[in-house]
């Protein structure tokens, strides 16, 4: 789905859609290029049709919170169905109207992403005169106030909801939380929702986080006297990124309630659940109108990894196996290893510490990182939650000054 949402099949959304886009495995995980002019022309034409005025955003939000309510809404009909007694066409329109749904919804992942940083930069600028005469260390404060989401993500709020009770629930009140948040742990459908043990888990340090006092945004706001033309850009720069991790809610409460629909798919097809993530749509749909049968052997080399791109065509292209290091070489991606000594990059949150570094690529290696570790991740999602709290510092590849892991940085006051 991911390659398809900066696609022409997203044209709608995408004054300048790009097809120069490949995904290809790396390191127990998938990585994904864009070449860099065609990139260039997906930025500009967005930030061209979105960010000229407010009004323009304010539309964007609401596309935003249309489309992922359509999307969420979606998710929660088809388990009431009664499934196994779709016919295998009956099914497969079910599941294309899904993946329509999905991919409307999925194109502003990408989407807000792309405009929040630049928006969040436009507002950095907005803010500097009115910062002249402060210190680092106020303008720090001031940014961490200033950038704060408009609202606060599901997980944000479990947080909060856990420290009001200092982490003690009676029964009825832990059954309660637990399943209202039960999804967060749903990346996609090889992620099982979260059972009272590992909830329990889960929430275990949100209770020790002590609460920082800050001023007011509407303080910091008046002492300022930020213009209202600053101050109304400032609001919606907020809601933006609220957005960016809005995005996630609706993807993971979606996941978790979509489970059924795969589990039938994968029954028919006679696999795994988490294998039907291995097939293209156009496979699935093949098989379940067309009884095009599909190769186990496929979906295990699948595992391995594979590489996906569009052909001259614009159709797209899914390798496995042998044909990897062939495509790698075609598009010159072949892995060349150099000597890093320095790390640069934008400090979200300042500070200074010292302690063991740990690399995190995929979700299984969060239980590498003790007590007092450095943190180190292309990014940073719920998952990584629990694991943040533990964690001297954090360093991500990815996010800039609105991440996920720019706000639990600043929220645990860790650099």
């Amino acid at each position: 789905m991911a390659i398809l949402c900066l696609s022409p099949k997203a044209k709608y959304h995408l004054p300048q859609p790009s097809v120069n886009q490949i995904i290809i495995p790396e390191e127990n995980n998938t990585a994904f290029f864009v070449d860099e002019n065609s990139w260039v022309g997906v930025v500009e034409s967005l930030n061209k049709k979105y960010t000229l005025s407010i009004d323009r955003l304010k539309k964007y939000e609401e596309n935003f919170l249309r489309d992922g309510n359509d999307y969420l809404k979606i998710t929660k009909k088809i388990p009431k169905l009664n499934l196994g007694k779709l016919g295998d066409k009956e099914l497969g329109e079910l599941y294309l109207k899904y993946q329509d749904k999905l991919f409307r919804y999925s194109v502003f992942i990408w989407t807000a992403f792309i405009l929040n940083n630049f928006v969040t930069e436009k507002a950095a600028t907005l803010l500097k005169p009115y910062l002249n005469l402060k210190s680092d260390k106020e303008k720090q404060k001031i940014f961490d106030i200033l950038f704060q989401p408009s609202e606060k993500a599901a997980v944000f709020k479990l947080q909060e909801e856990v420290g009001a009770h200092k982490g003690k629930f009676k029964p009825e009140e832990f059954e309660k939380l637990c399943q209202k948040y039960k999804w967060l742990s749903c990346l996609d459908i090889h992620n099982e929702p979260l059972t009272k043990e590992k909830f329990k888990e889960f929430i275990k340090d949100f209770q020790k986080r002590e609460n920082k006092k800050q001023i007011p945004f509407k303080q910091i706001i008046k002492n300022l006297r930020i213009k209202k033309e600053d101050f109304d850009y400032l609001l919606i720069t907020k809601r933006l990124i609220y957005i960016k991790d809005a995005r996630d809610d609706f993807r993971r409460q979606g996941i978790y309630h979509i489970r059924p629909l795969f589990a039938e798919i994968a029954k028919r097809v006679n696999i795994k659940t988490n294998d039907v993530s291995y097939l293209q749509e156009s496979e699935i749909v093949d098989f379940l109108k067309k009884k095009i049968k599909i190769s186990s052997k496929i979906i295990q080399a699948r595992k391995k990894g594979f590489v996906l791109y569009f052909d001259t065509k614009r159709k797209l292209v899914c390798l496995q196996s042998n044909d990897i290091p062939k495509a790698l070489k075609q598009f010159k991606l072949l892995k060349e290893e150099g000597e890093i000594k320095e790390i640069t990059g934008t400090v979200a949150s300042r500070g200074m510490v010292k302690g063991k570094v740990v690399v995190v690529k995929v979700v299984k290696d969060l239980e590498k990182v003790k007590k007092g570790d450095i943190l180190v991740a292309v990014s940073t999602h719920p998952d990584y939650t629990l694991t943040m709290h533990k964690a001297a510092a954090i360093i991500t590849n990815e996010g800039g000054l609105t991440c996920h892991a720019a706000i639990v940085s600043r929220e645990l006051g860790i650099p």
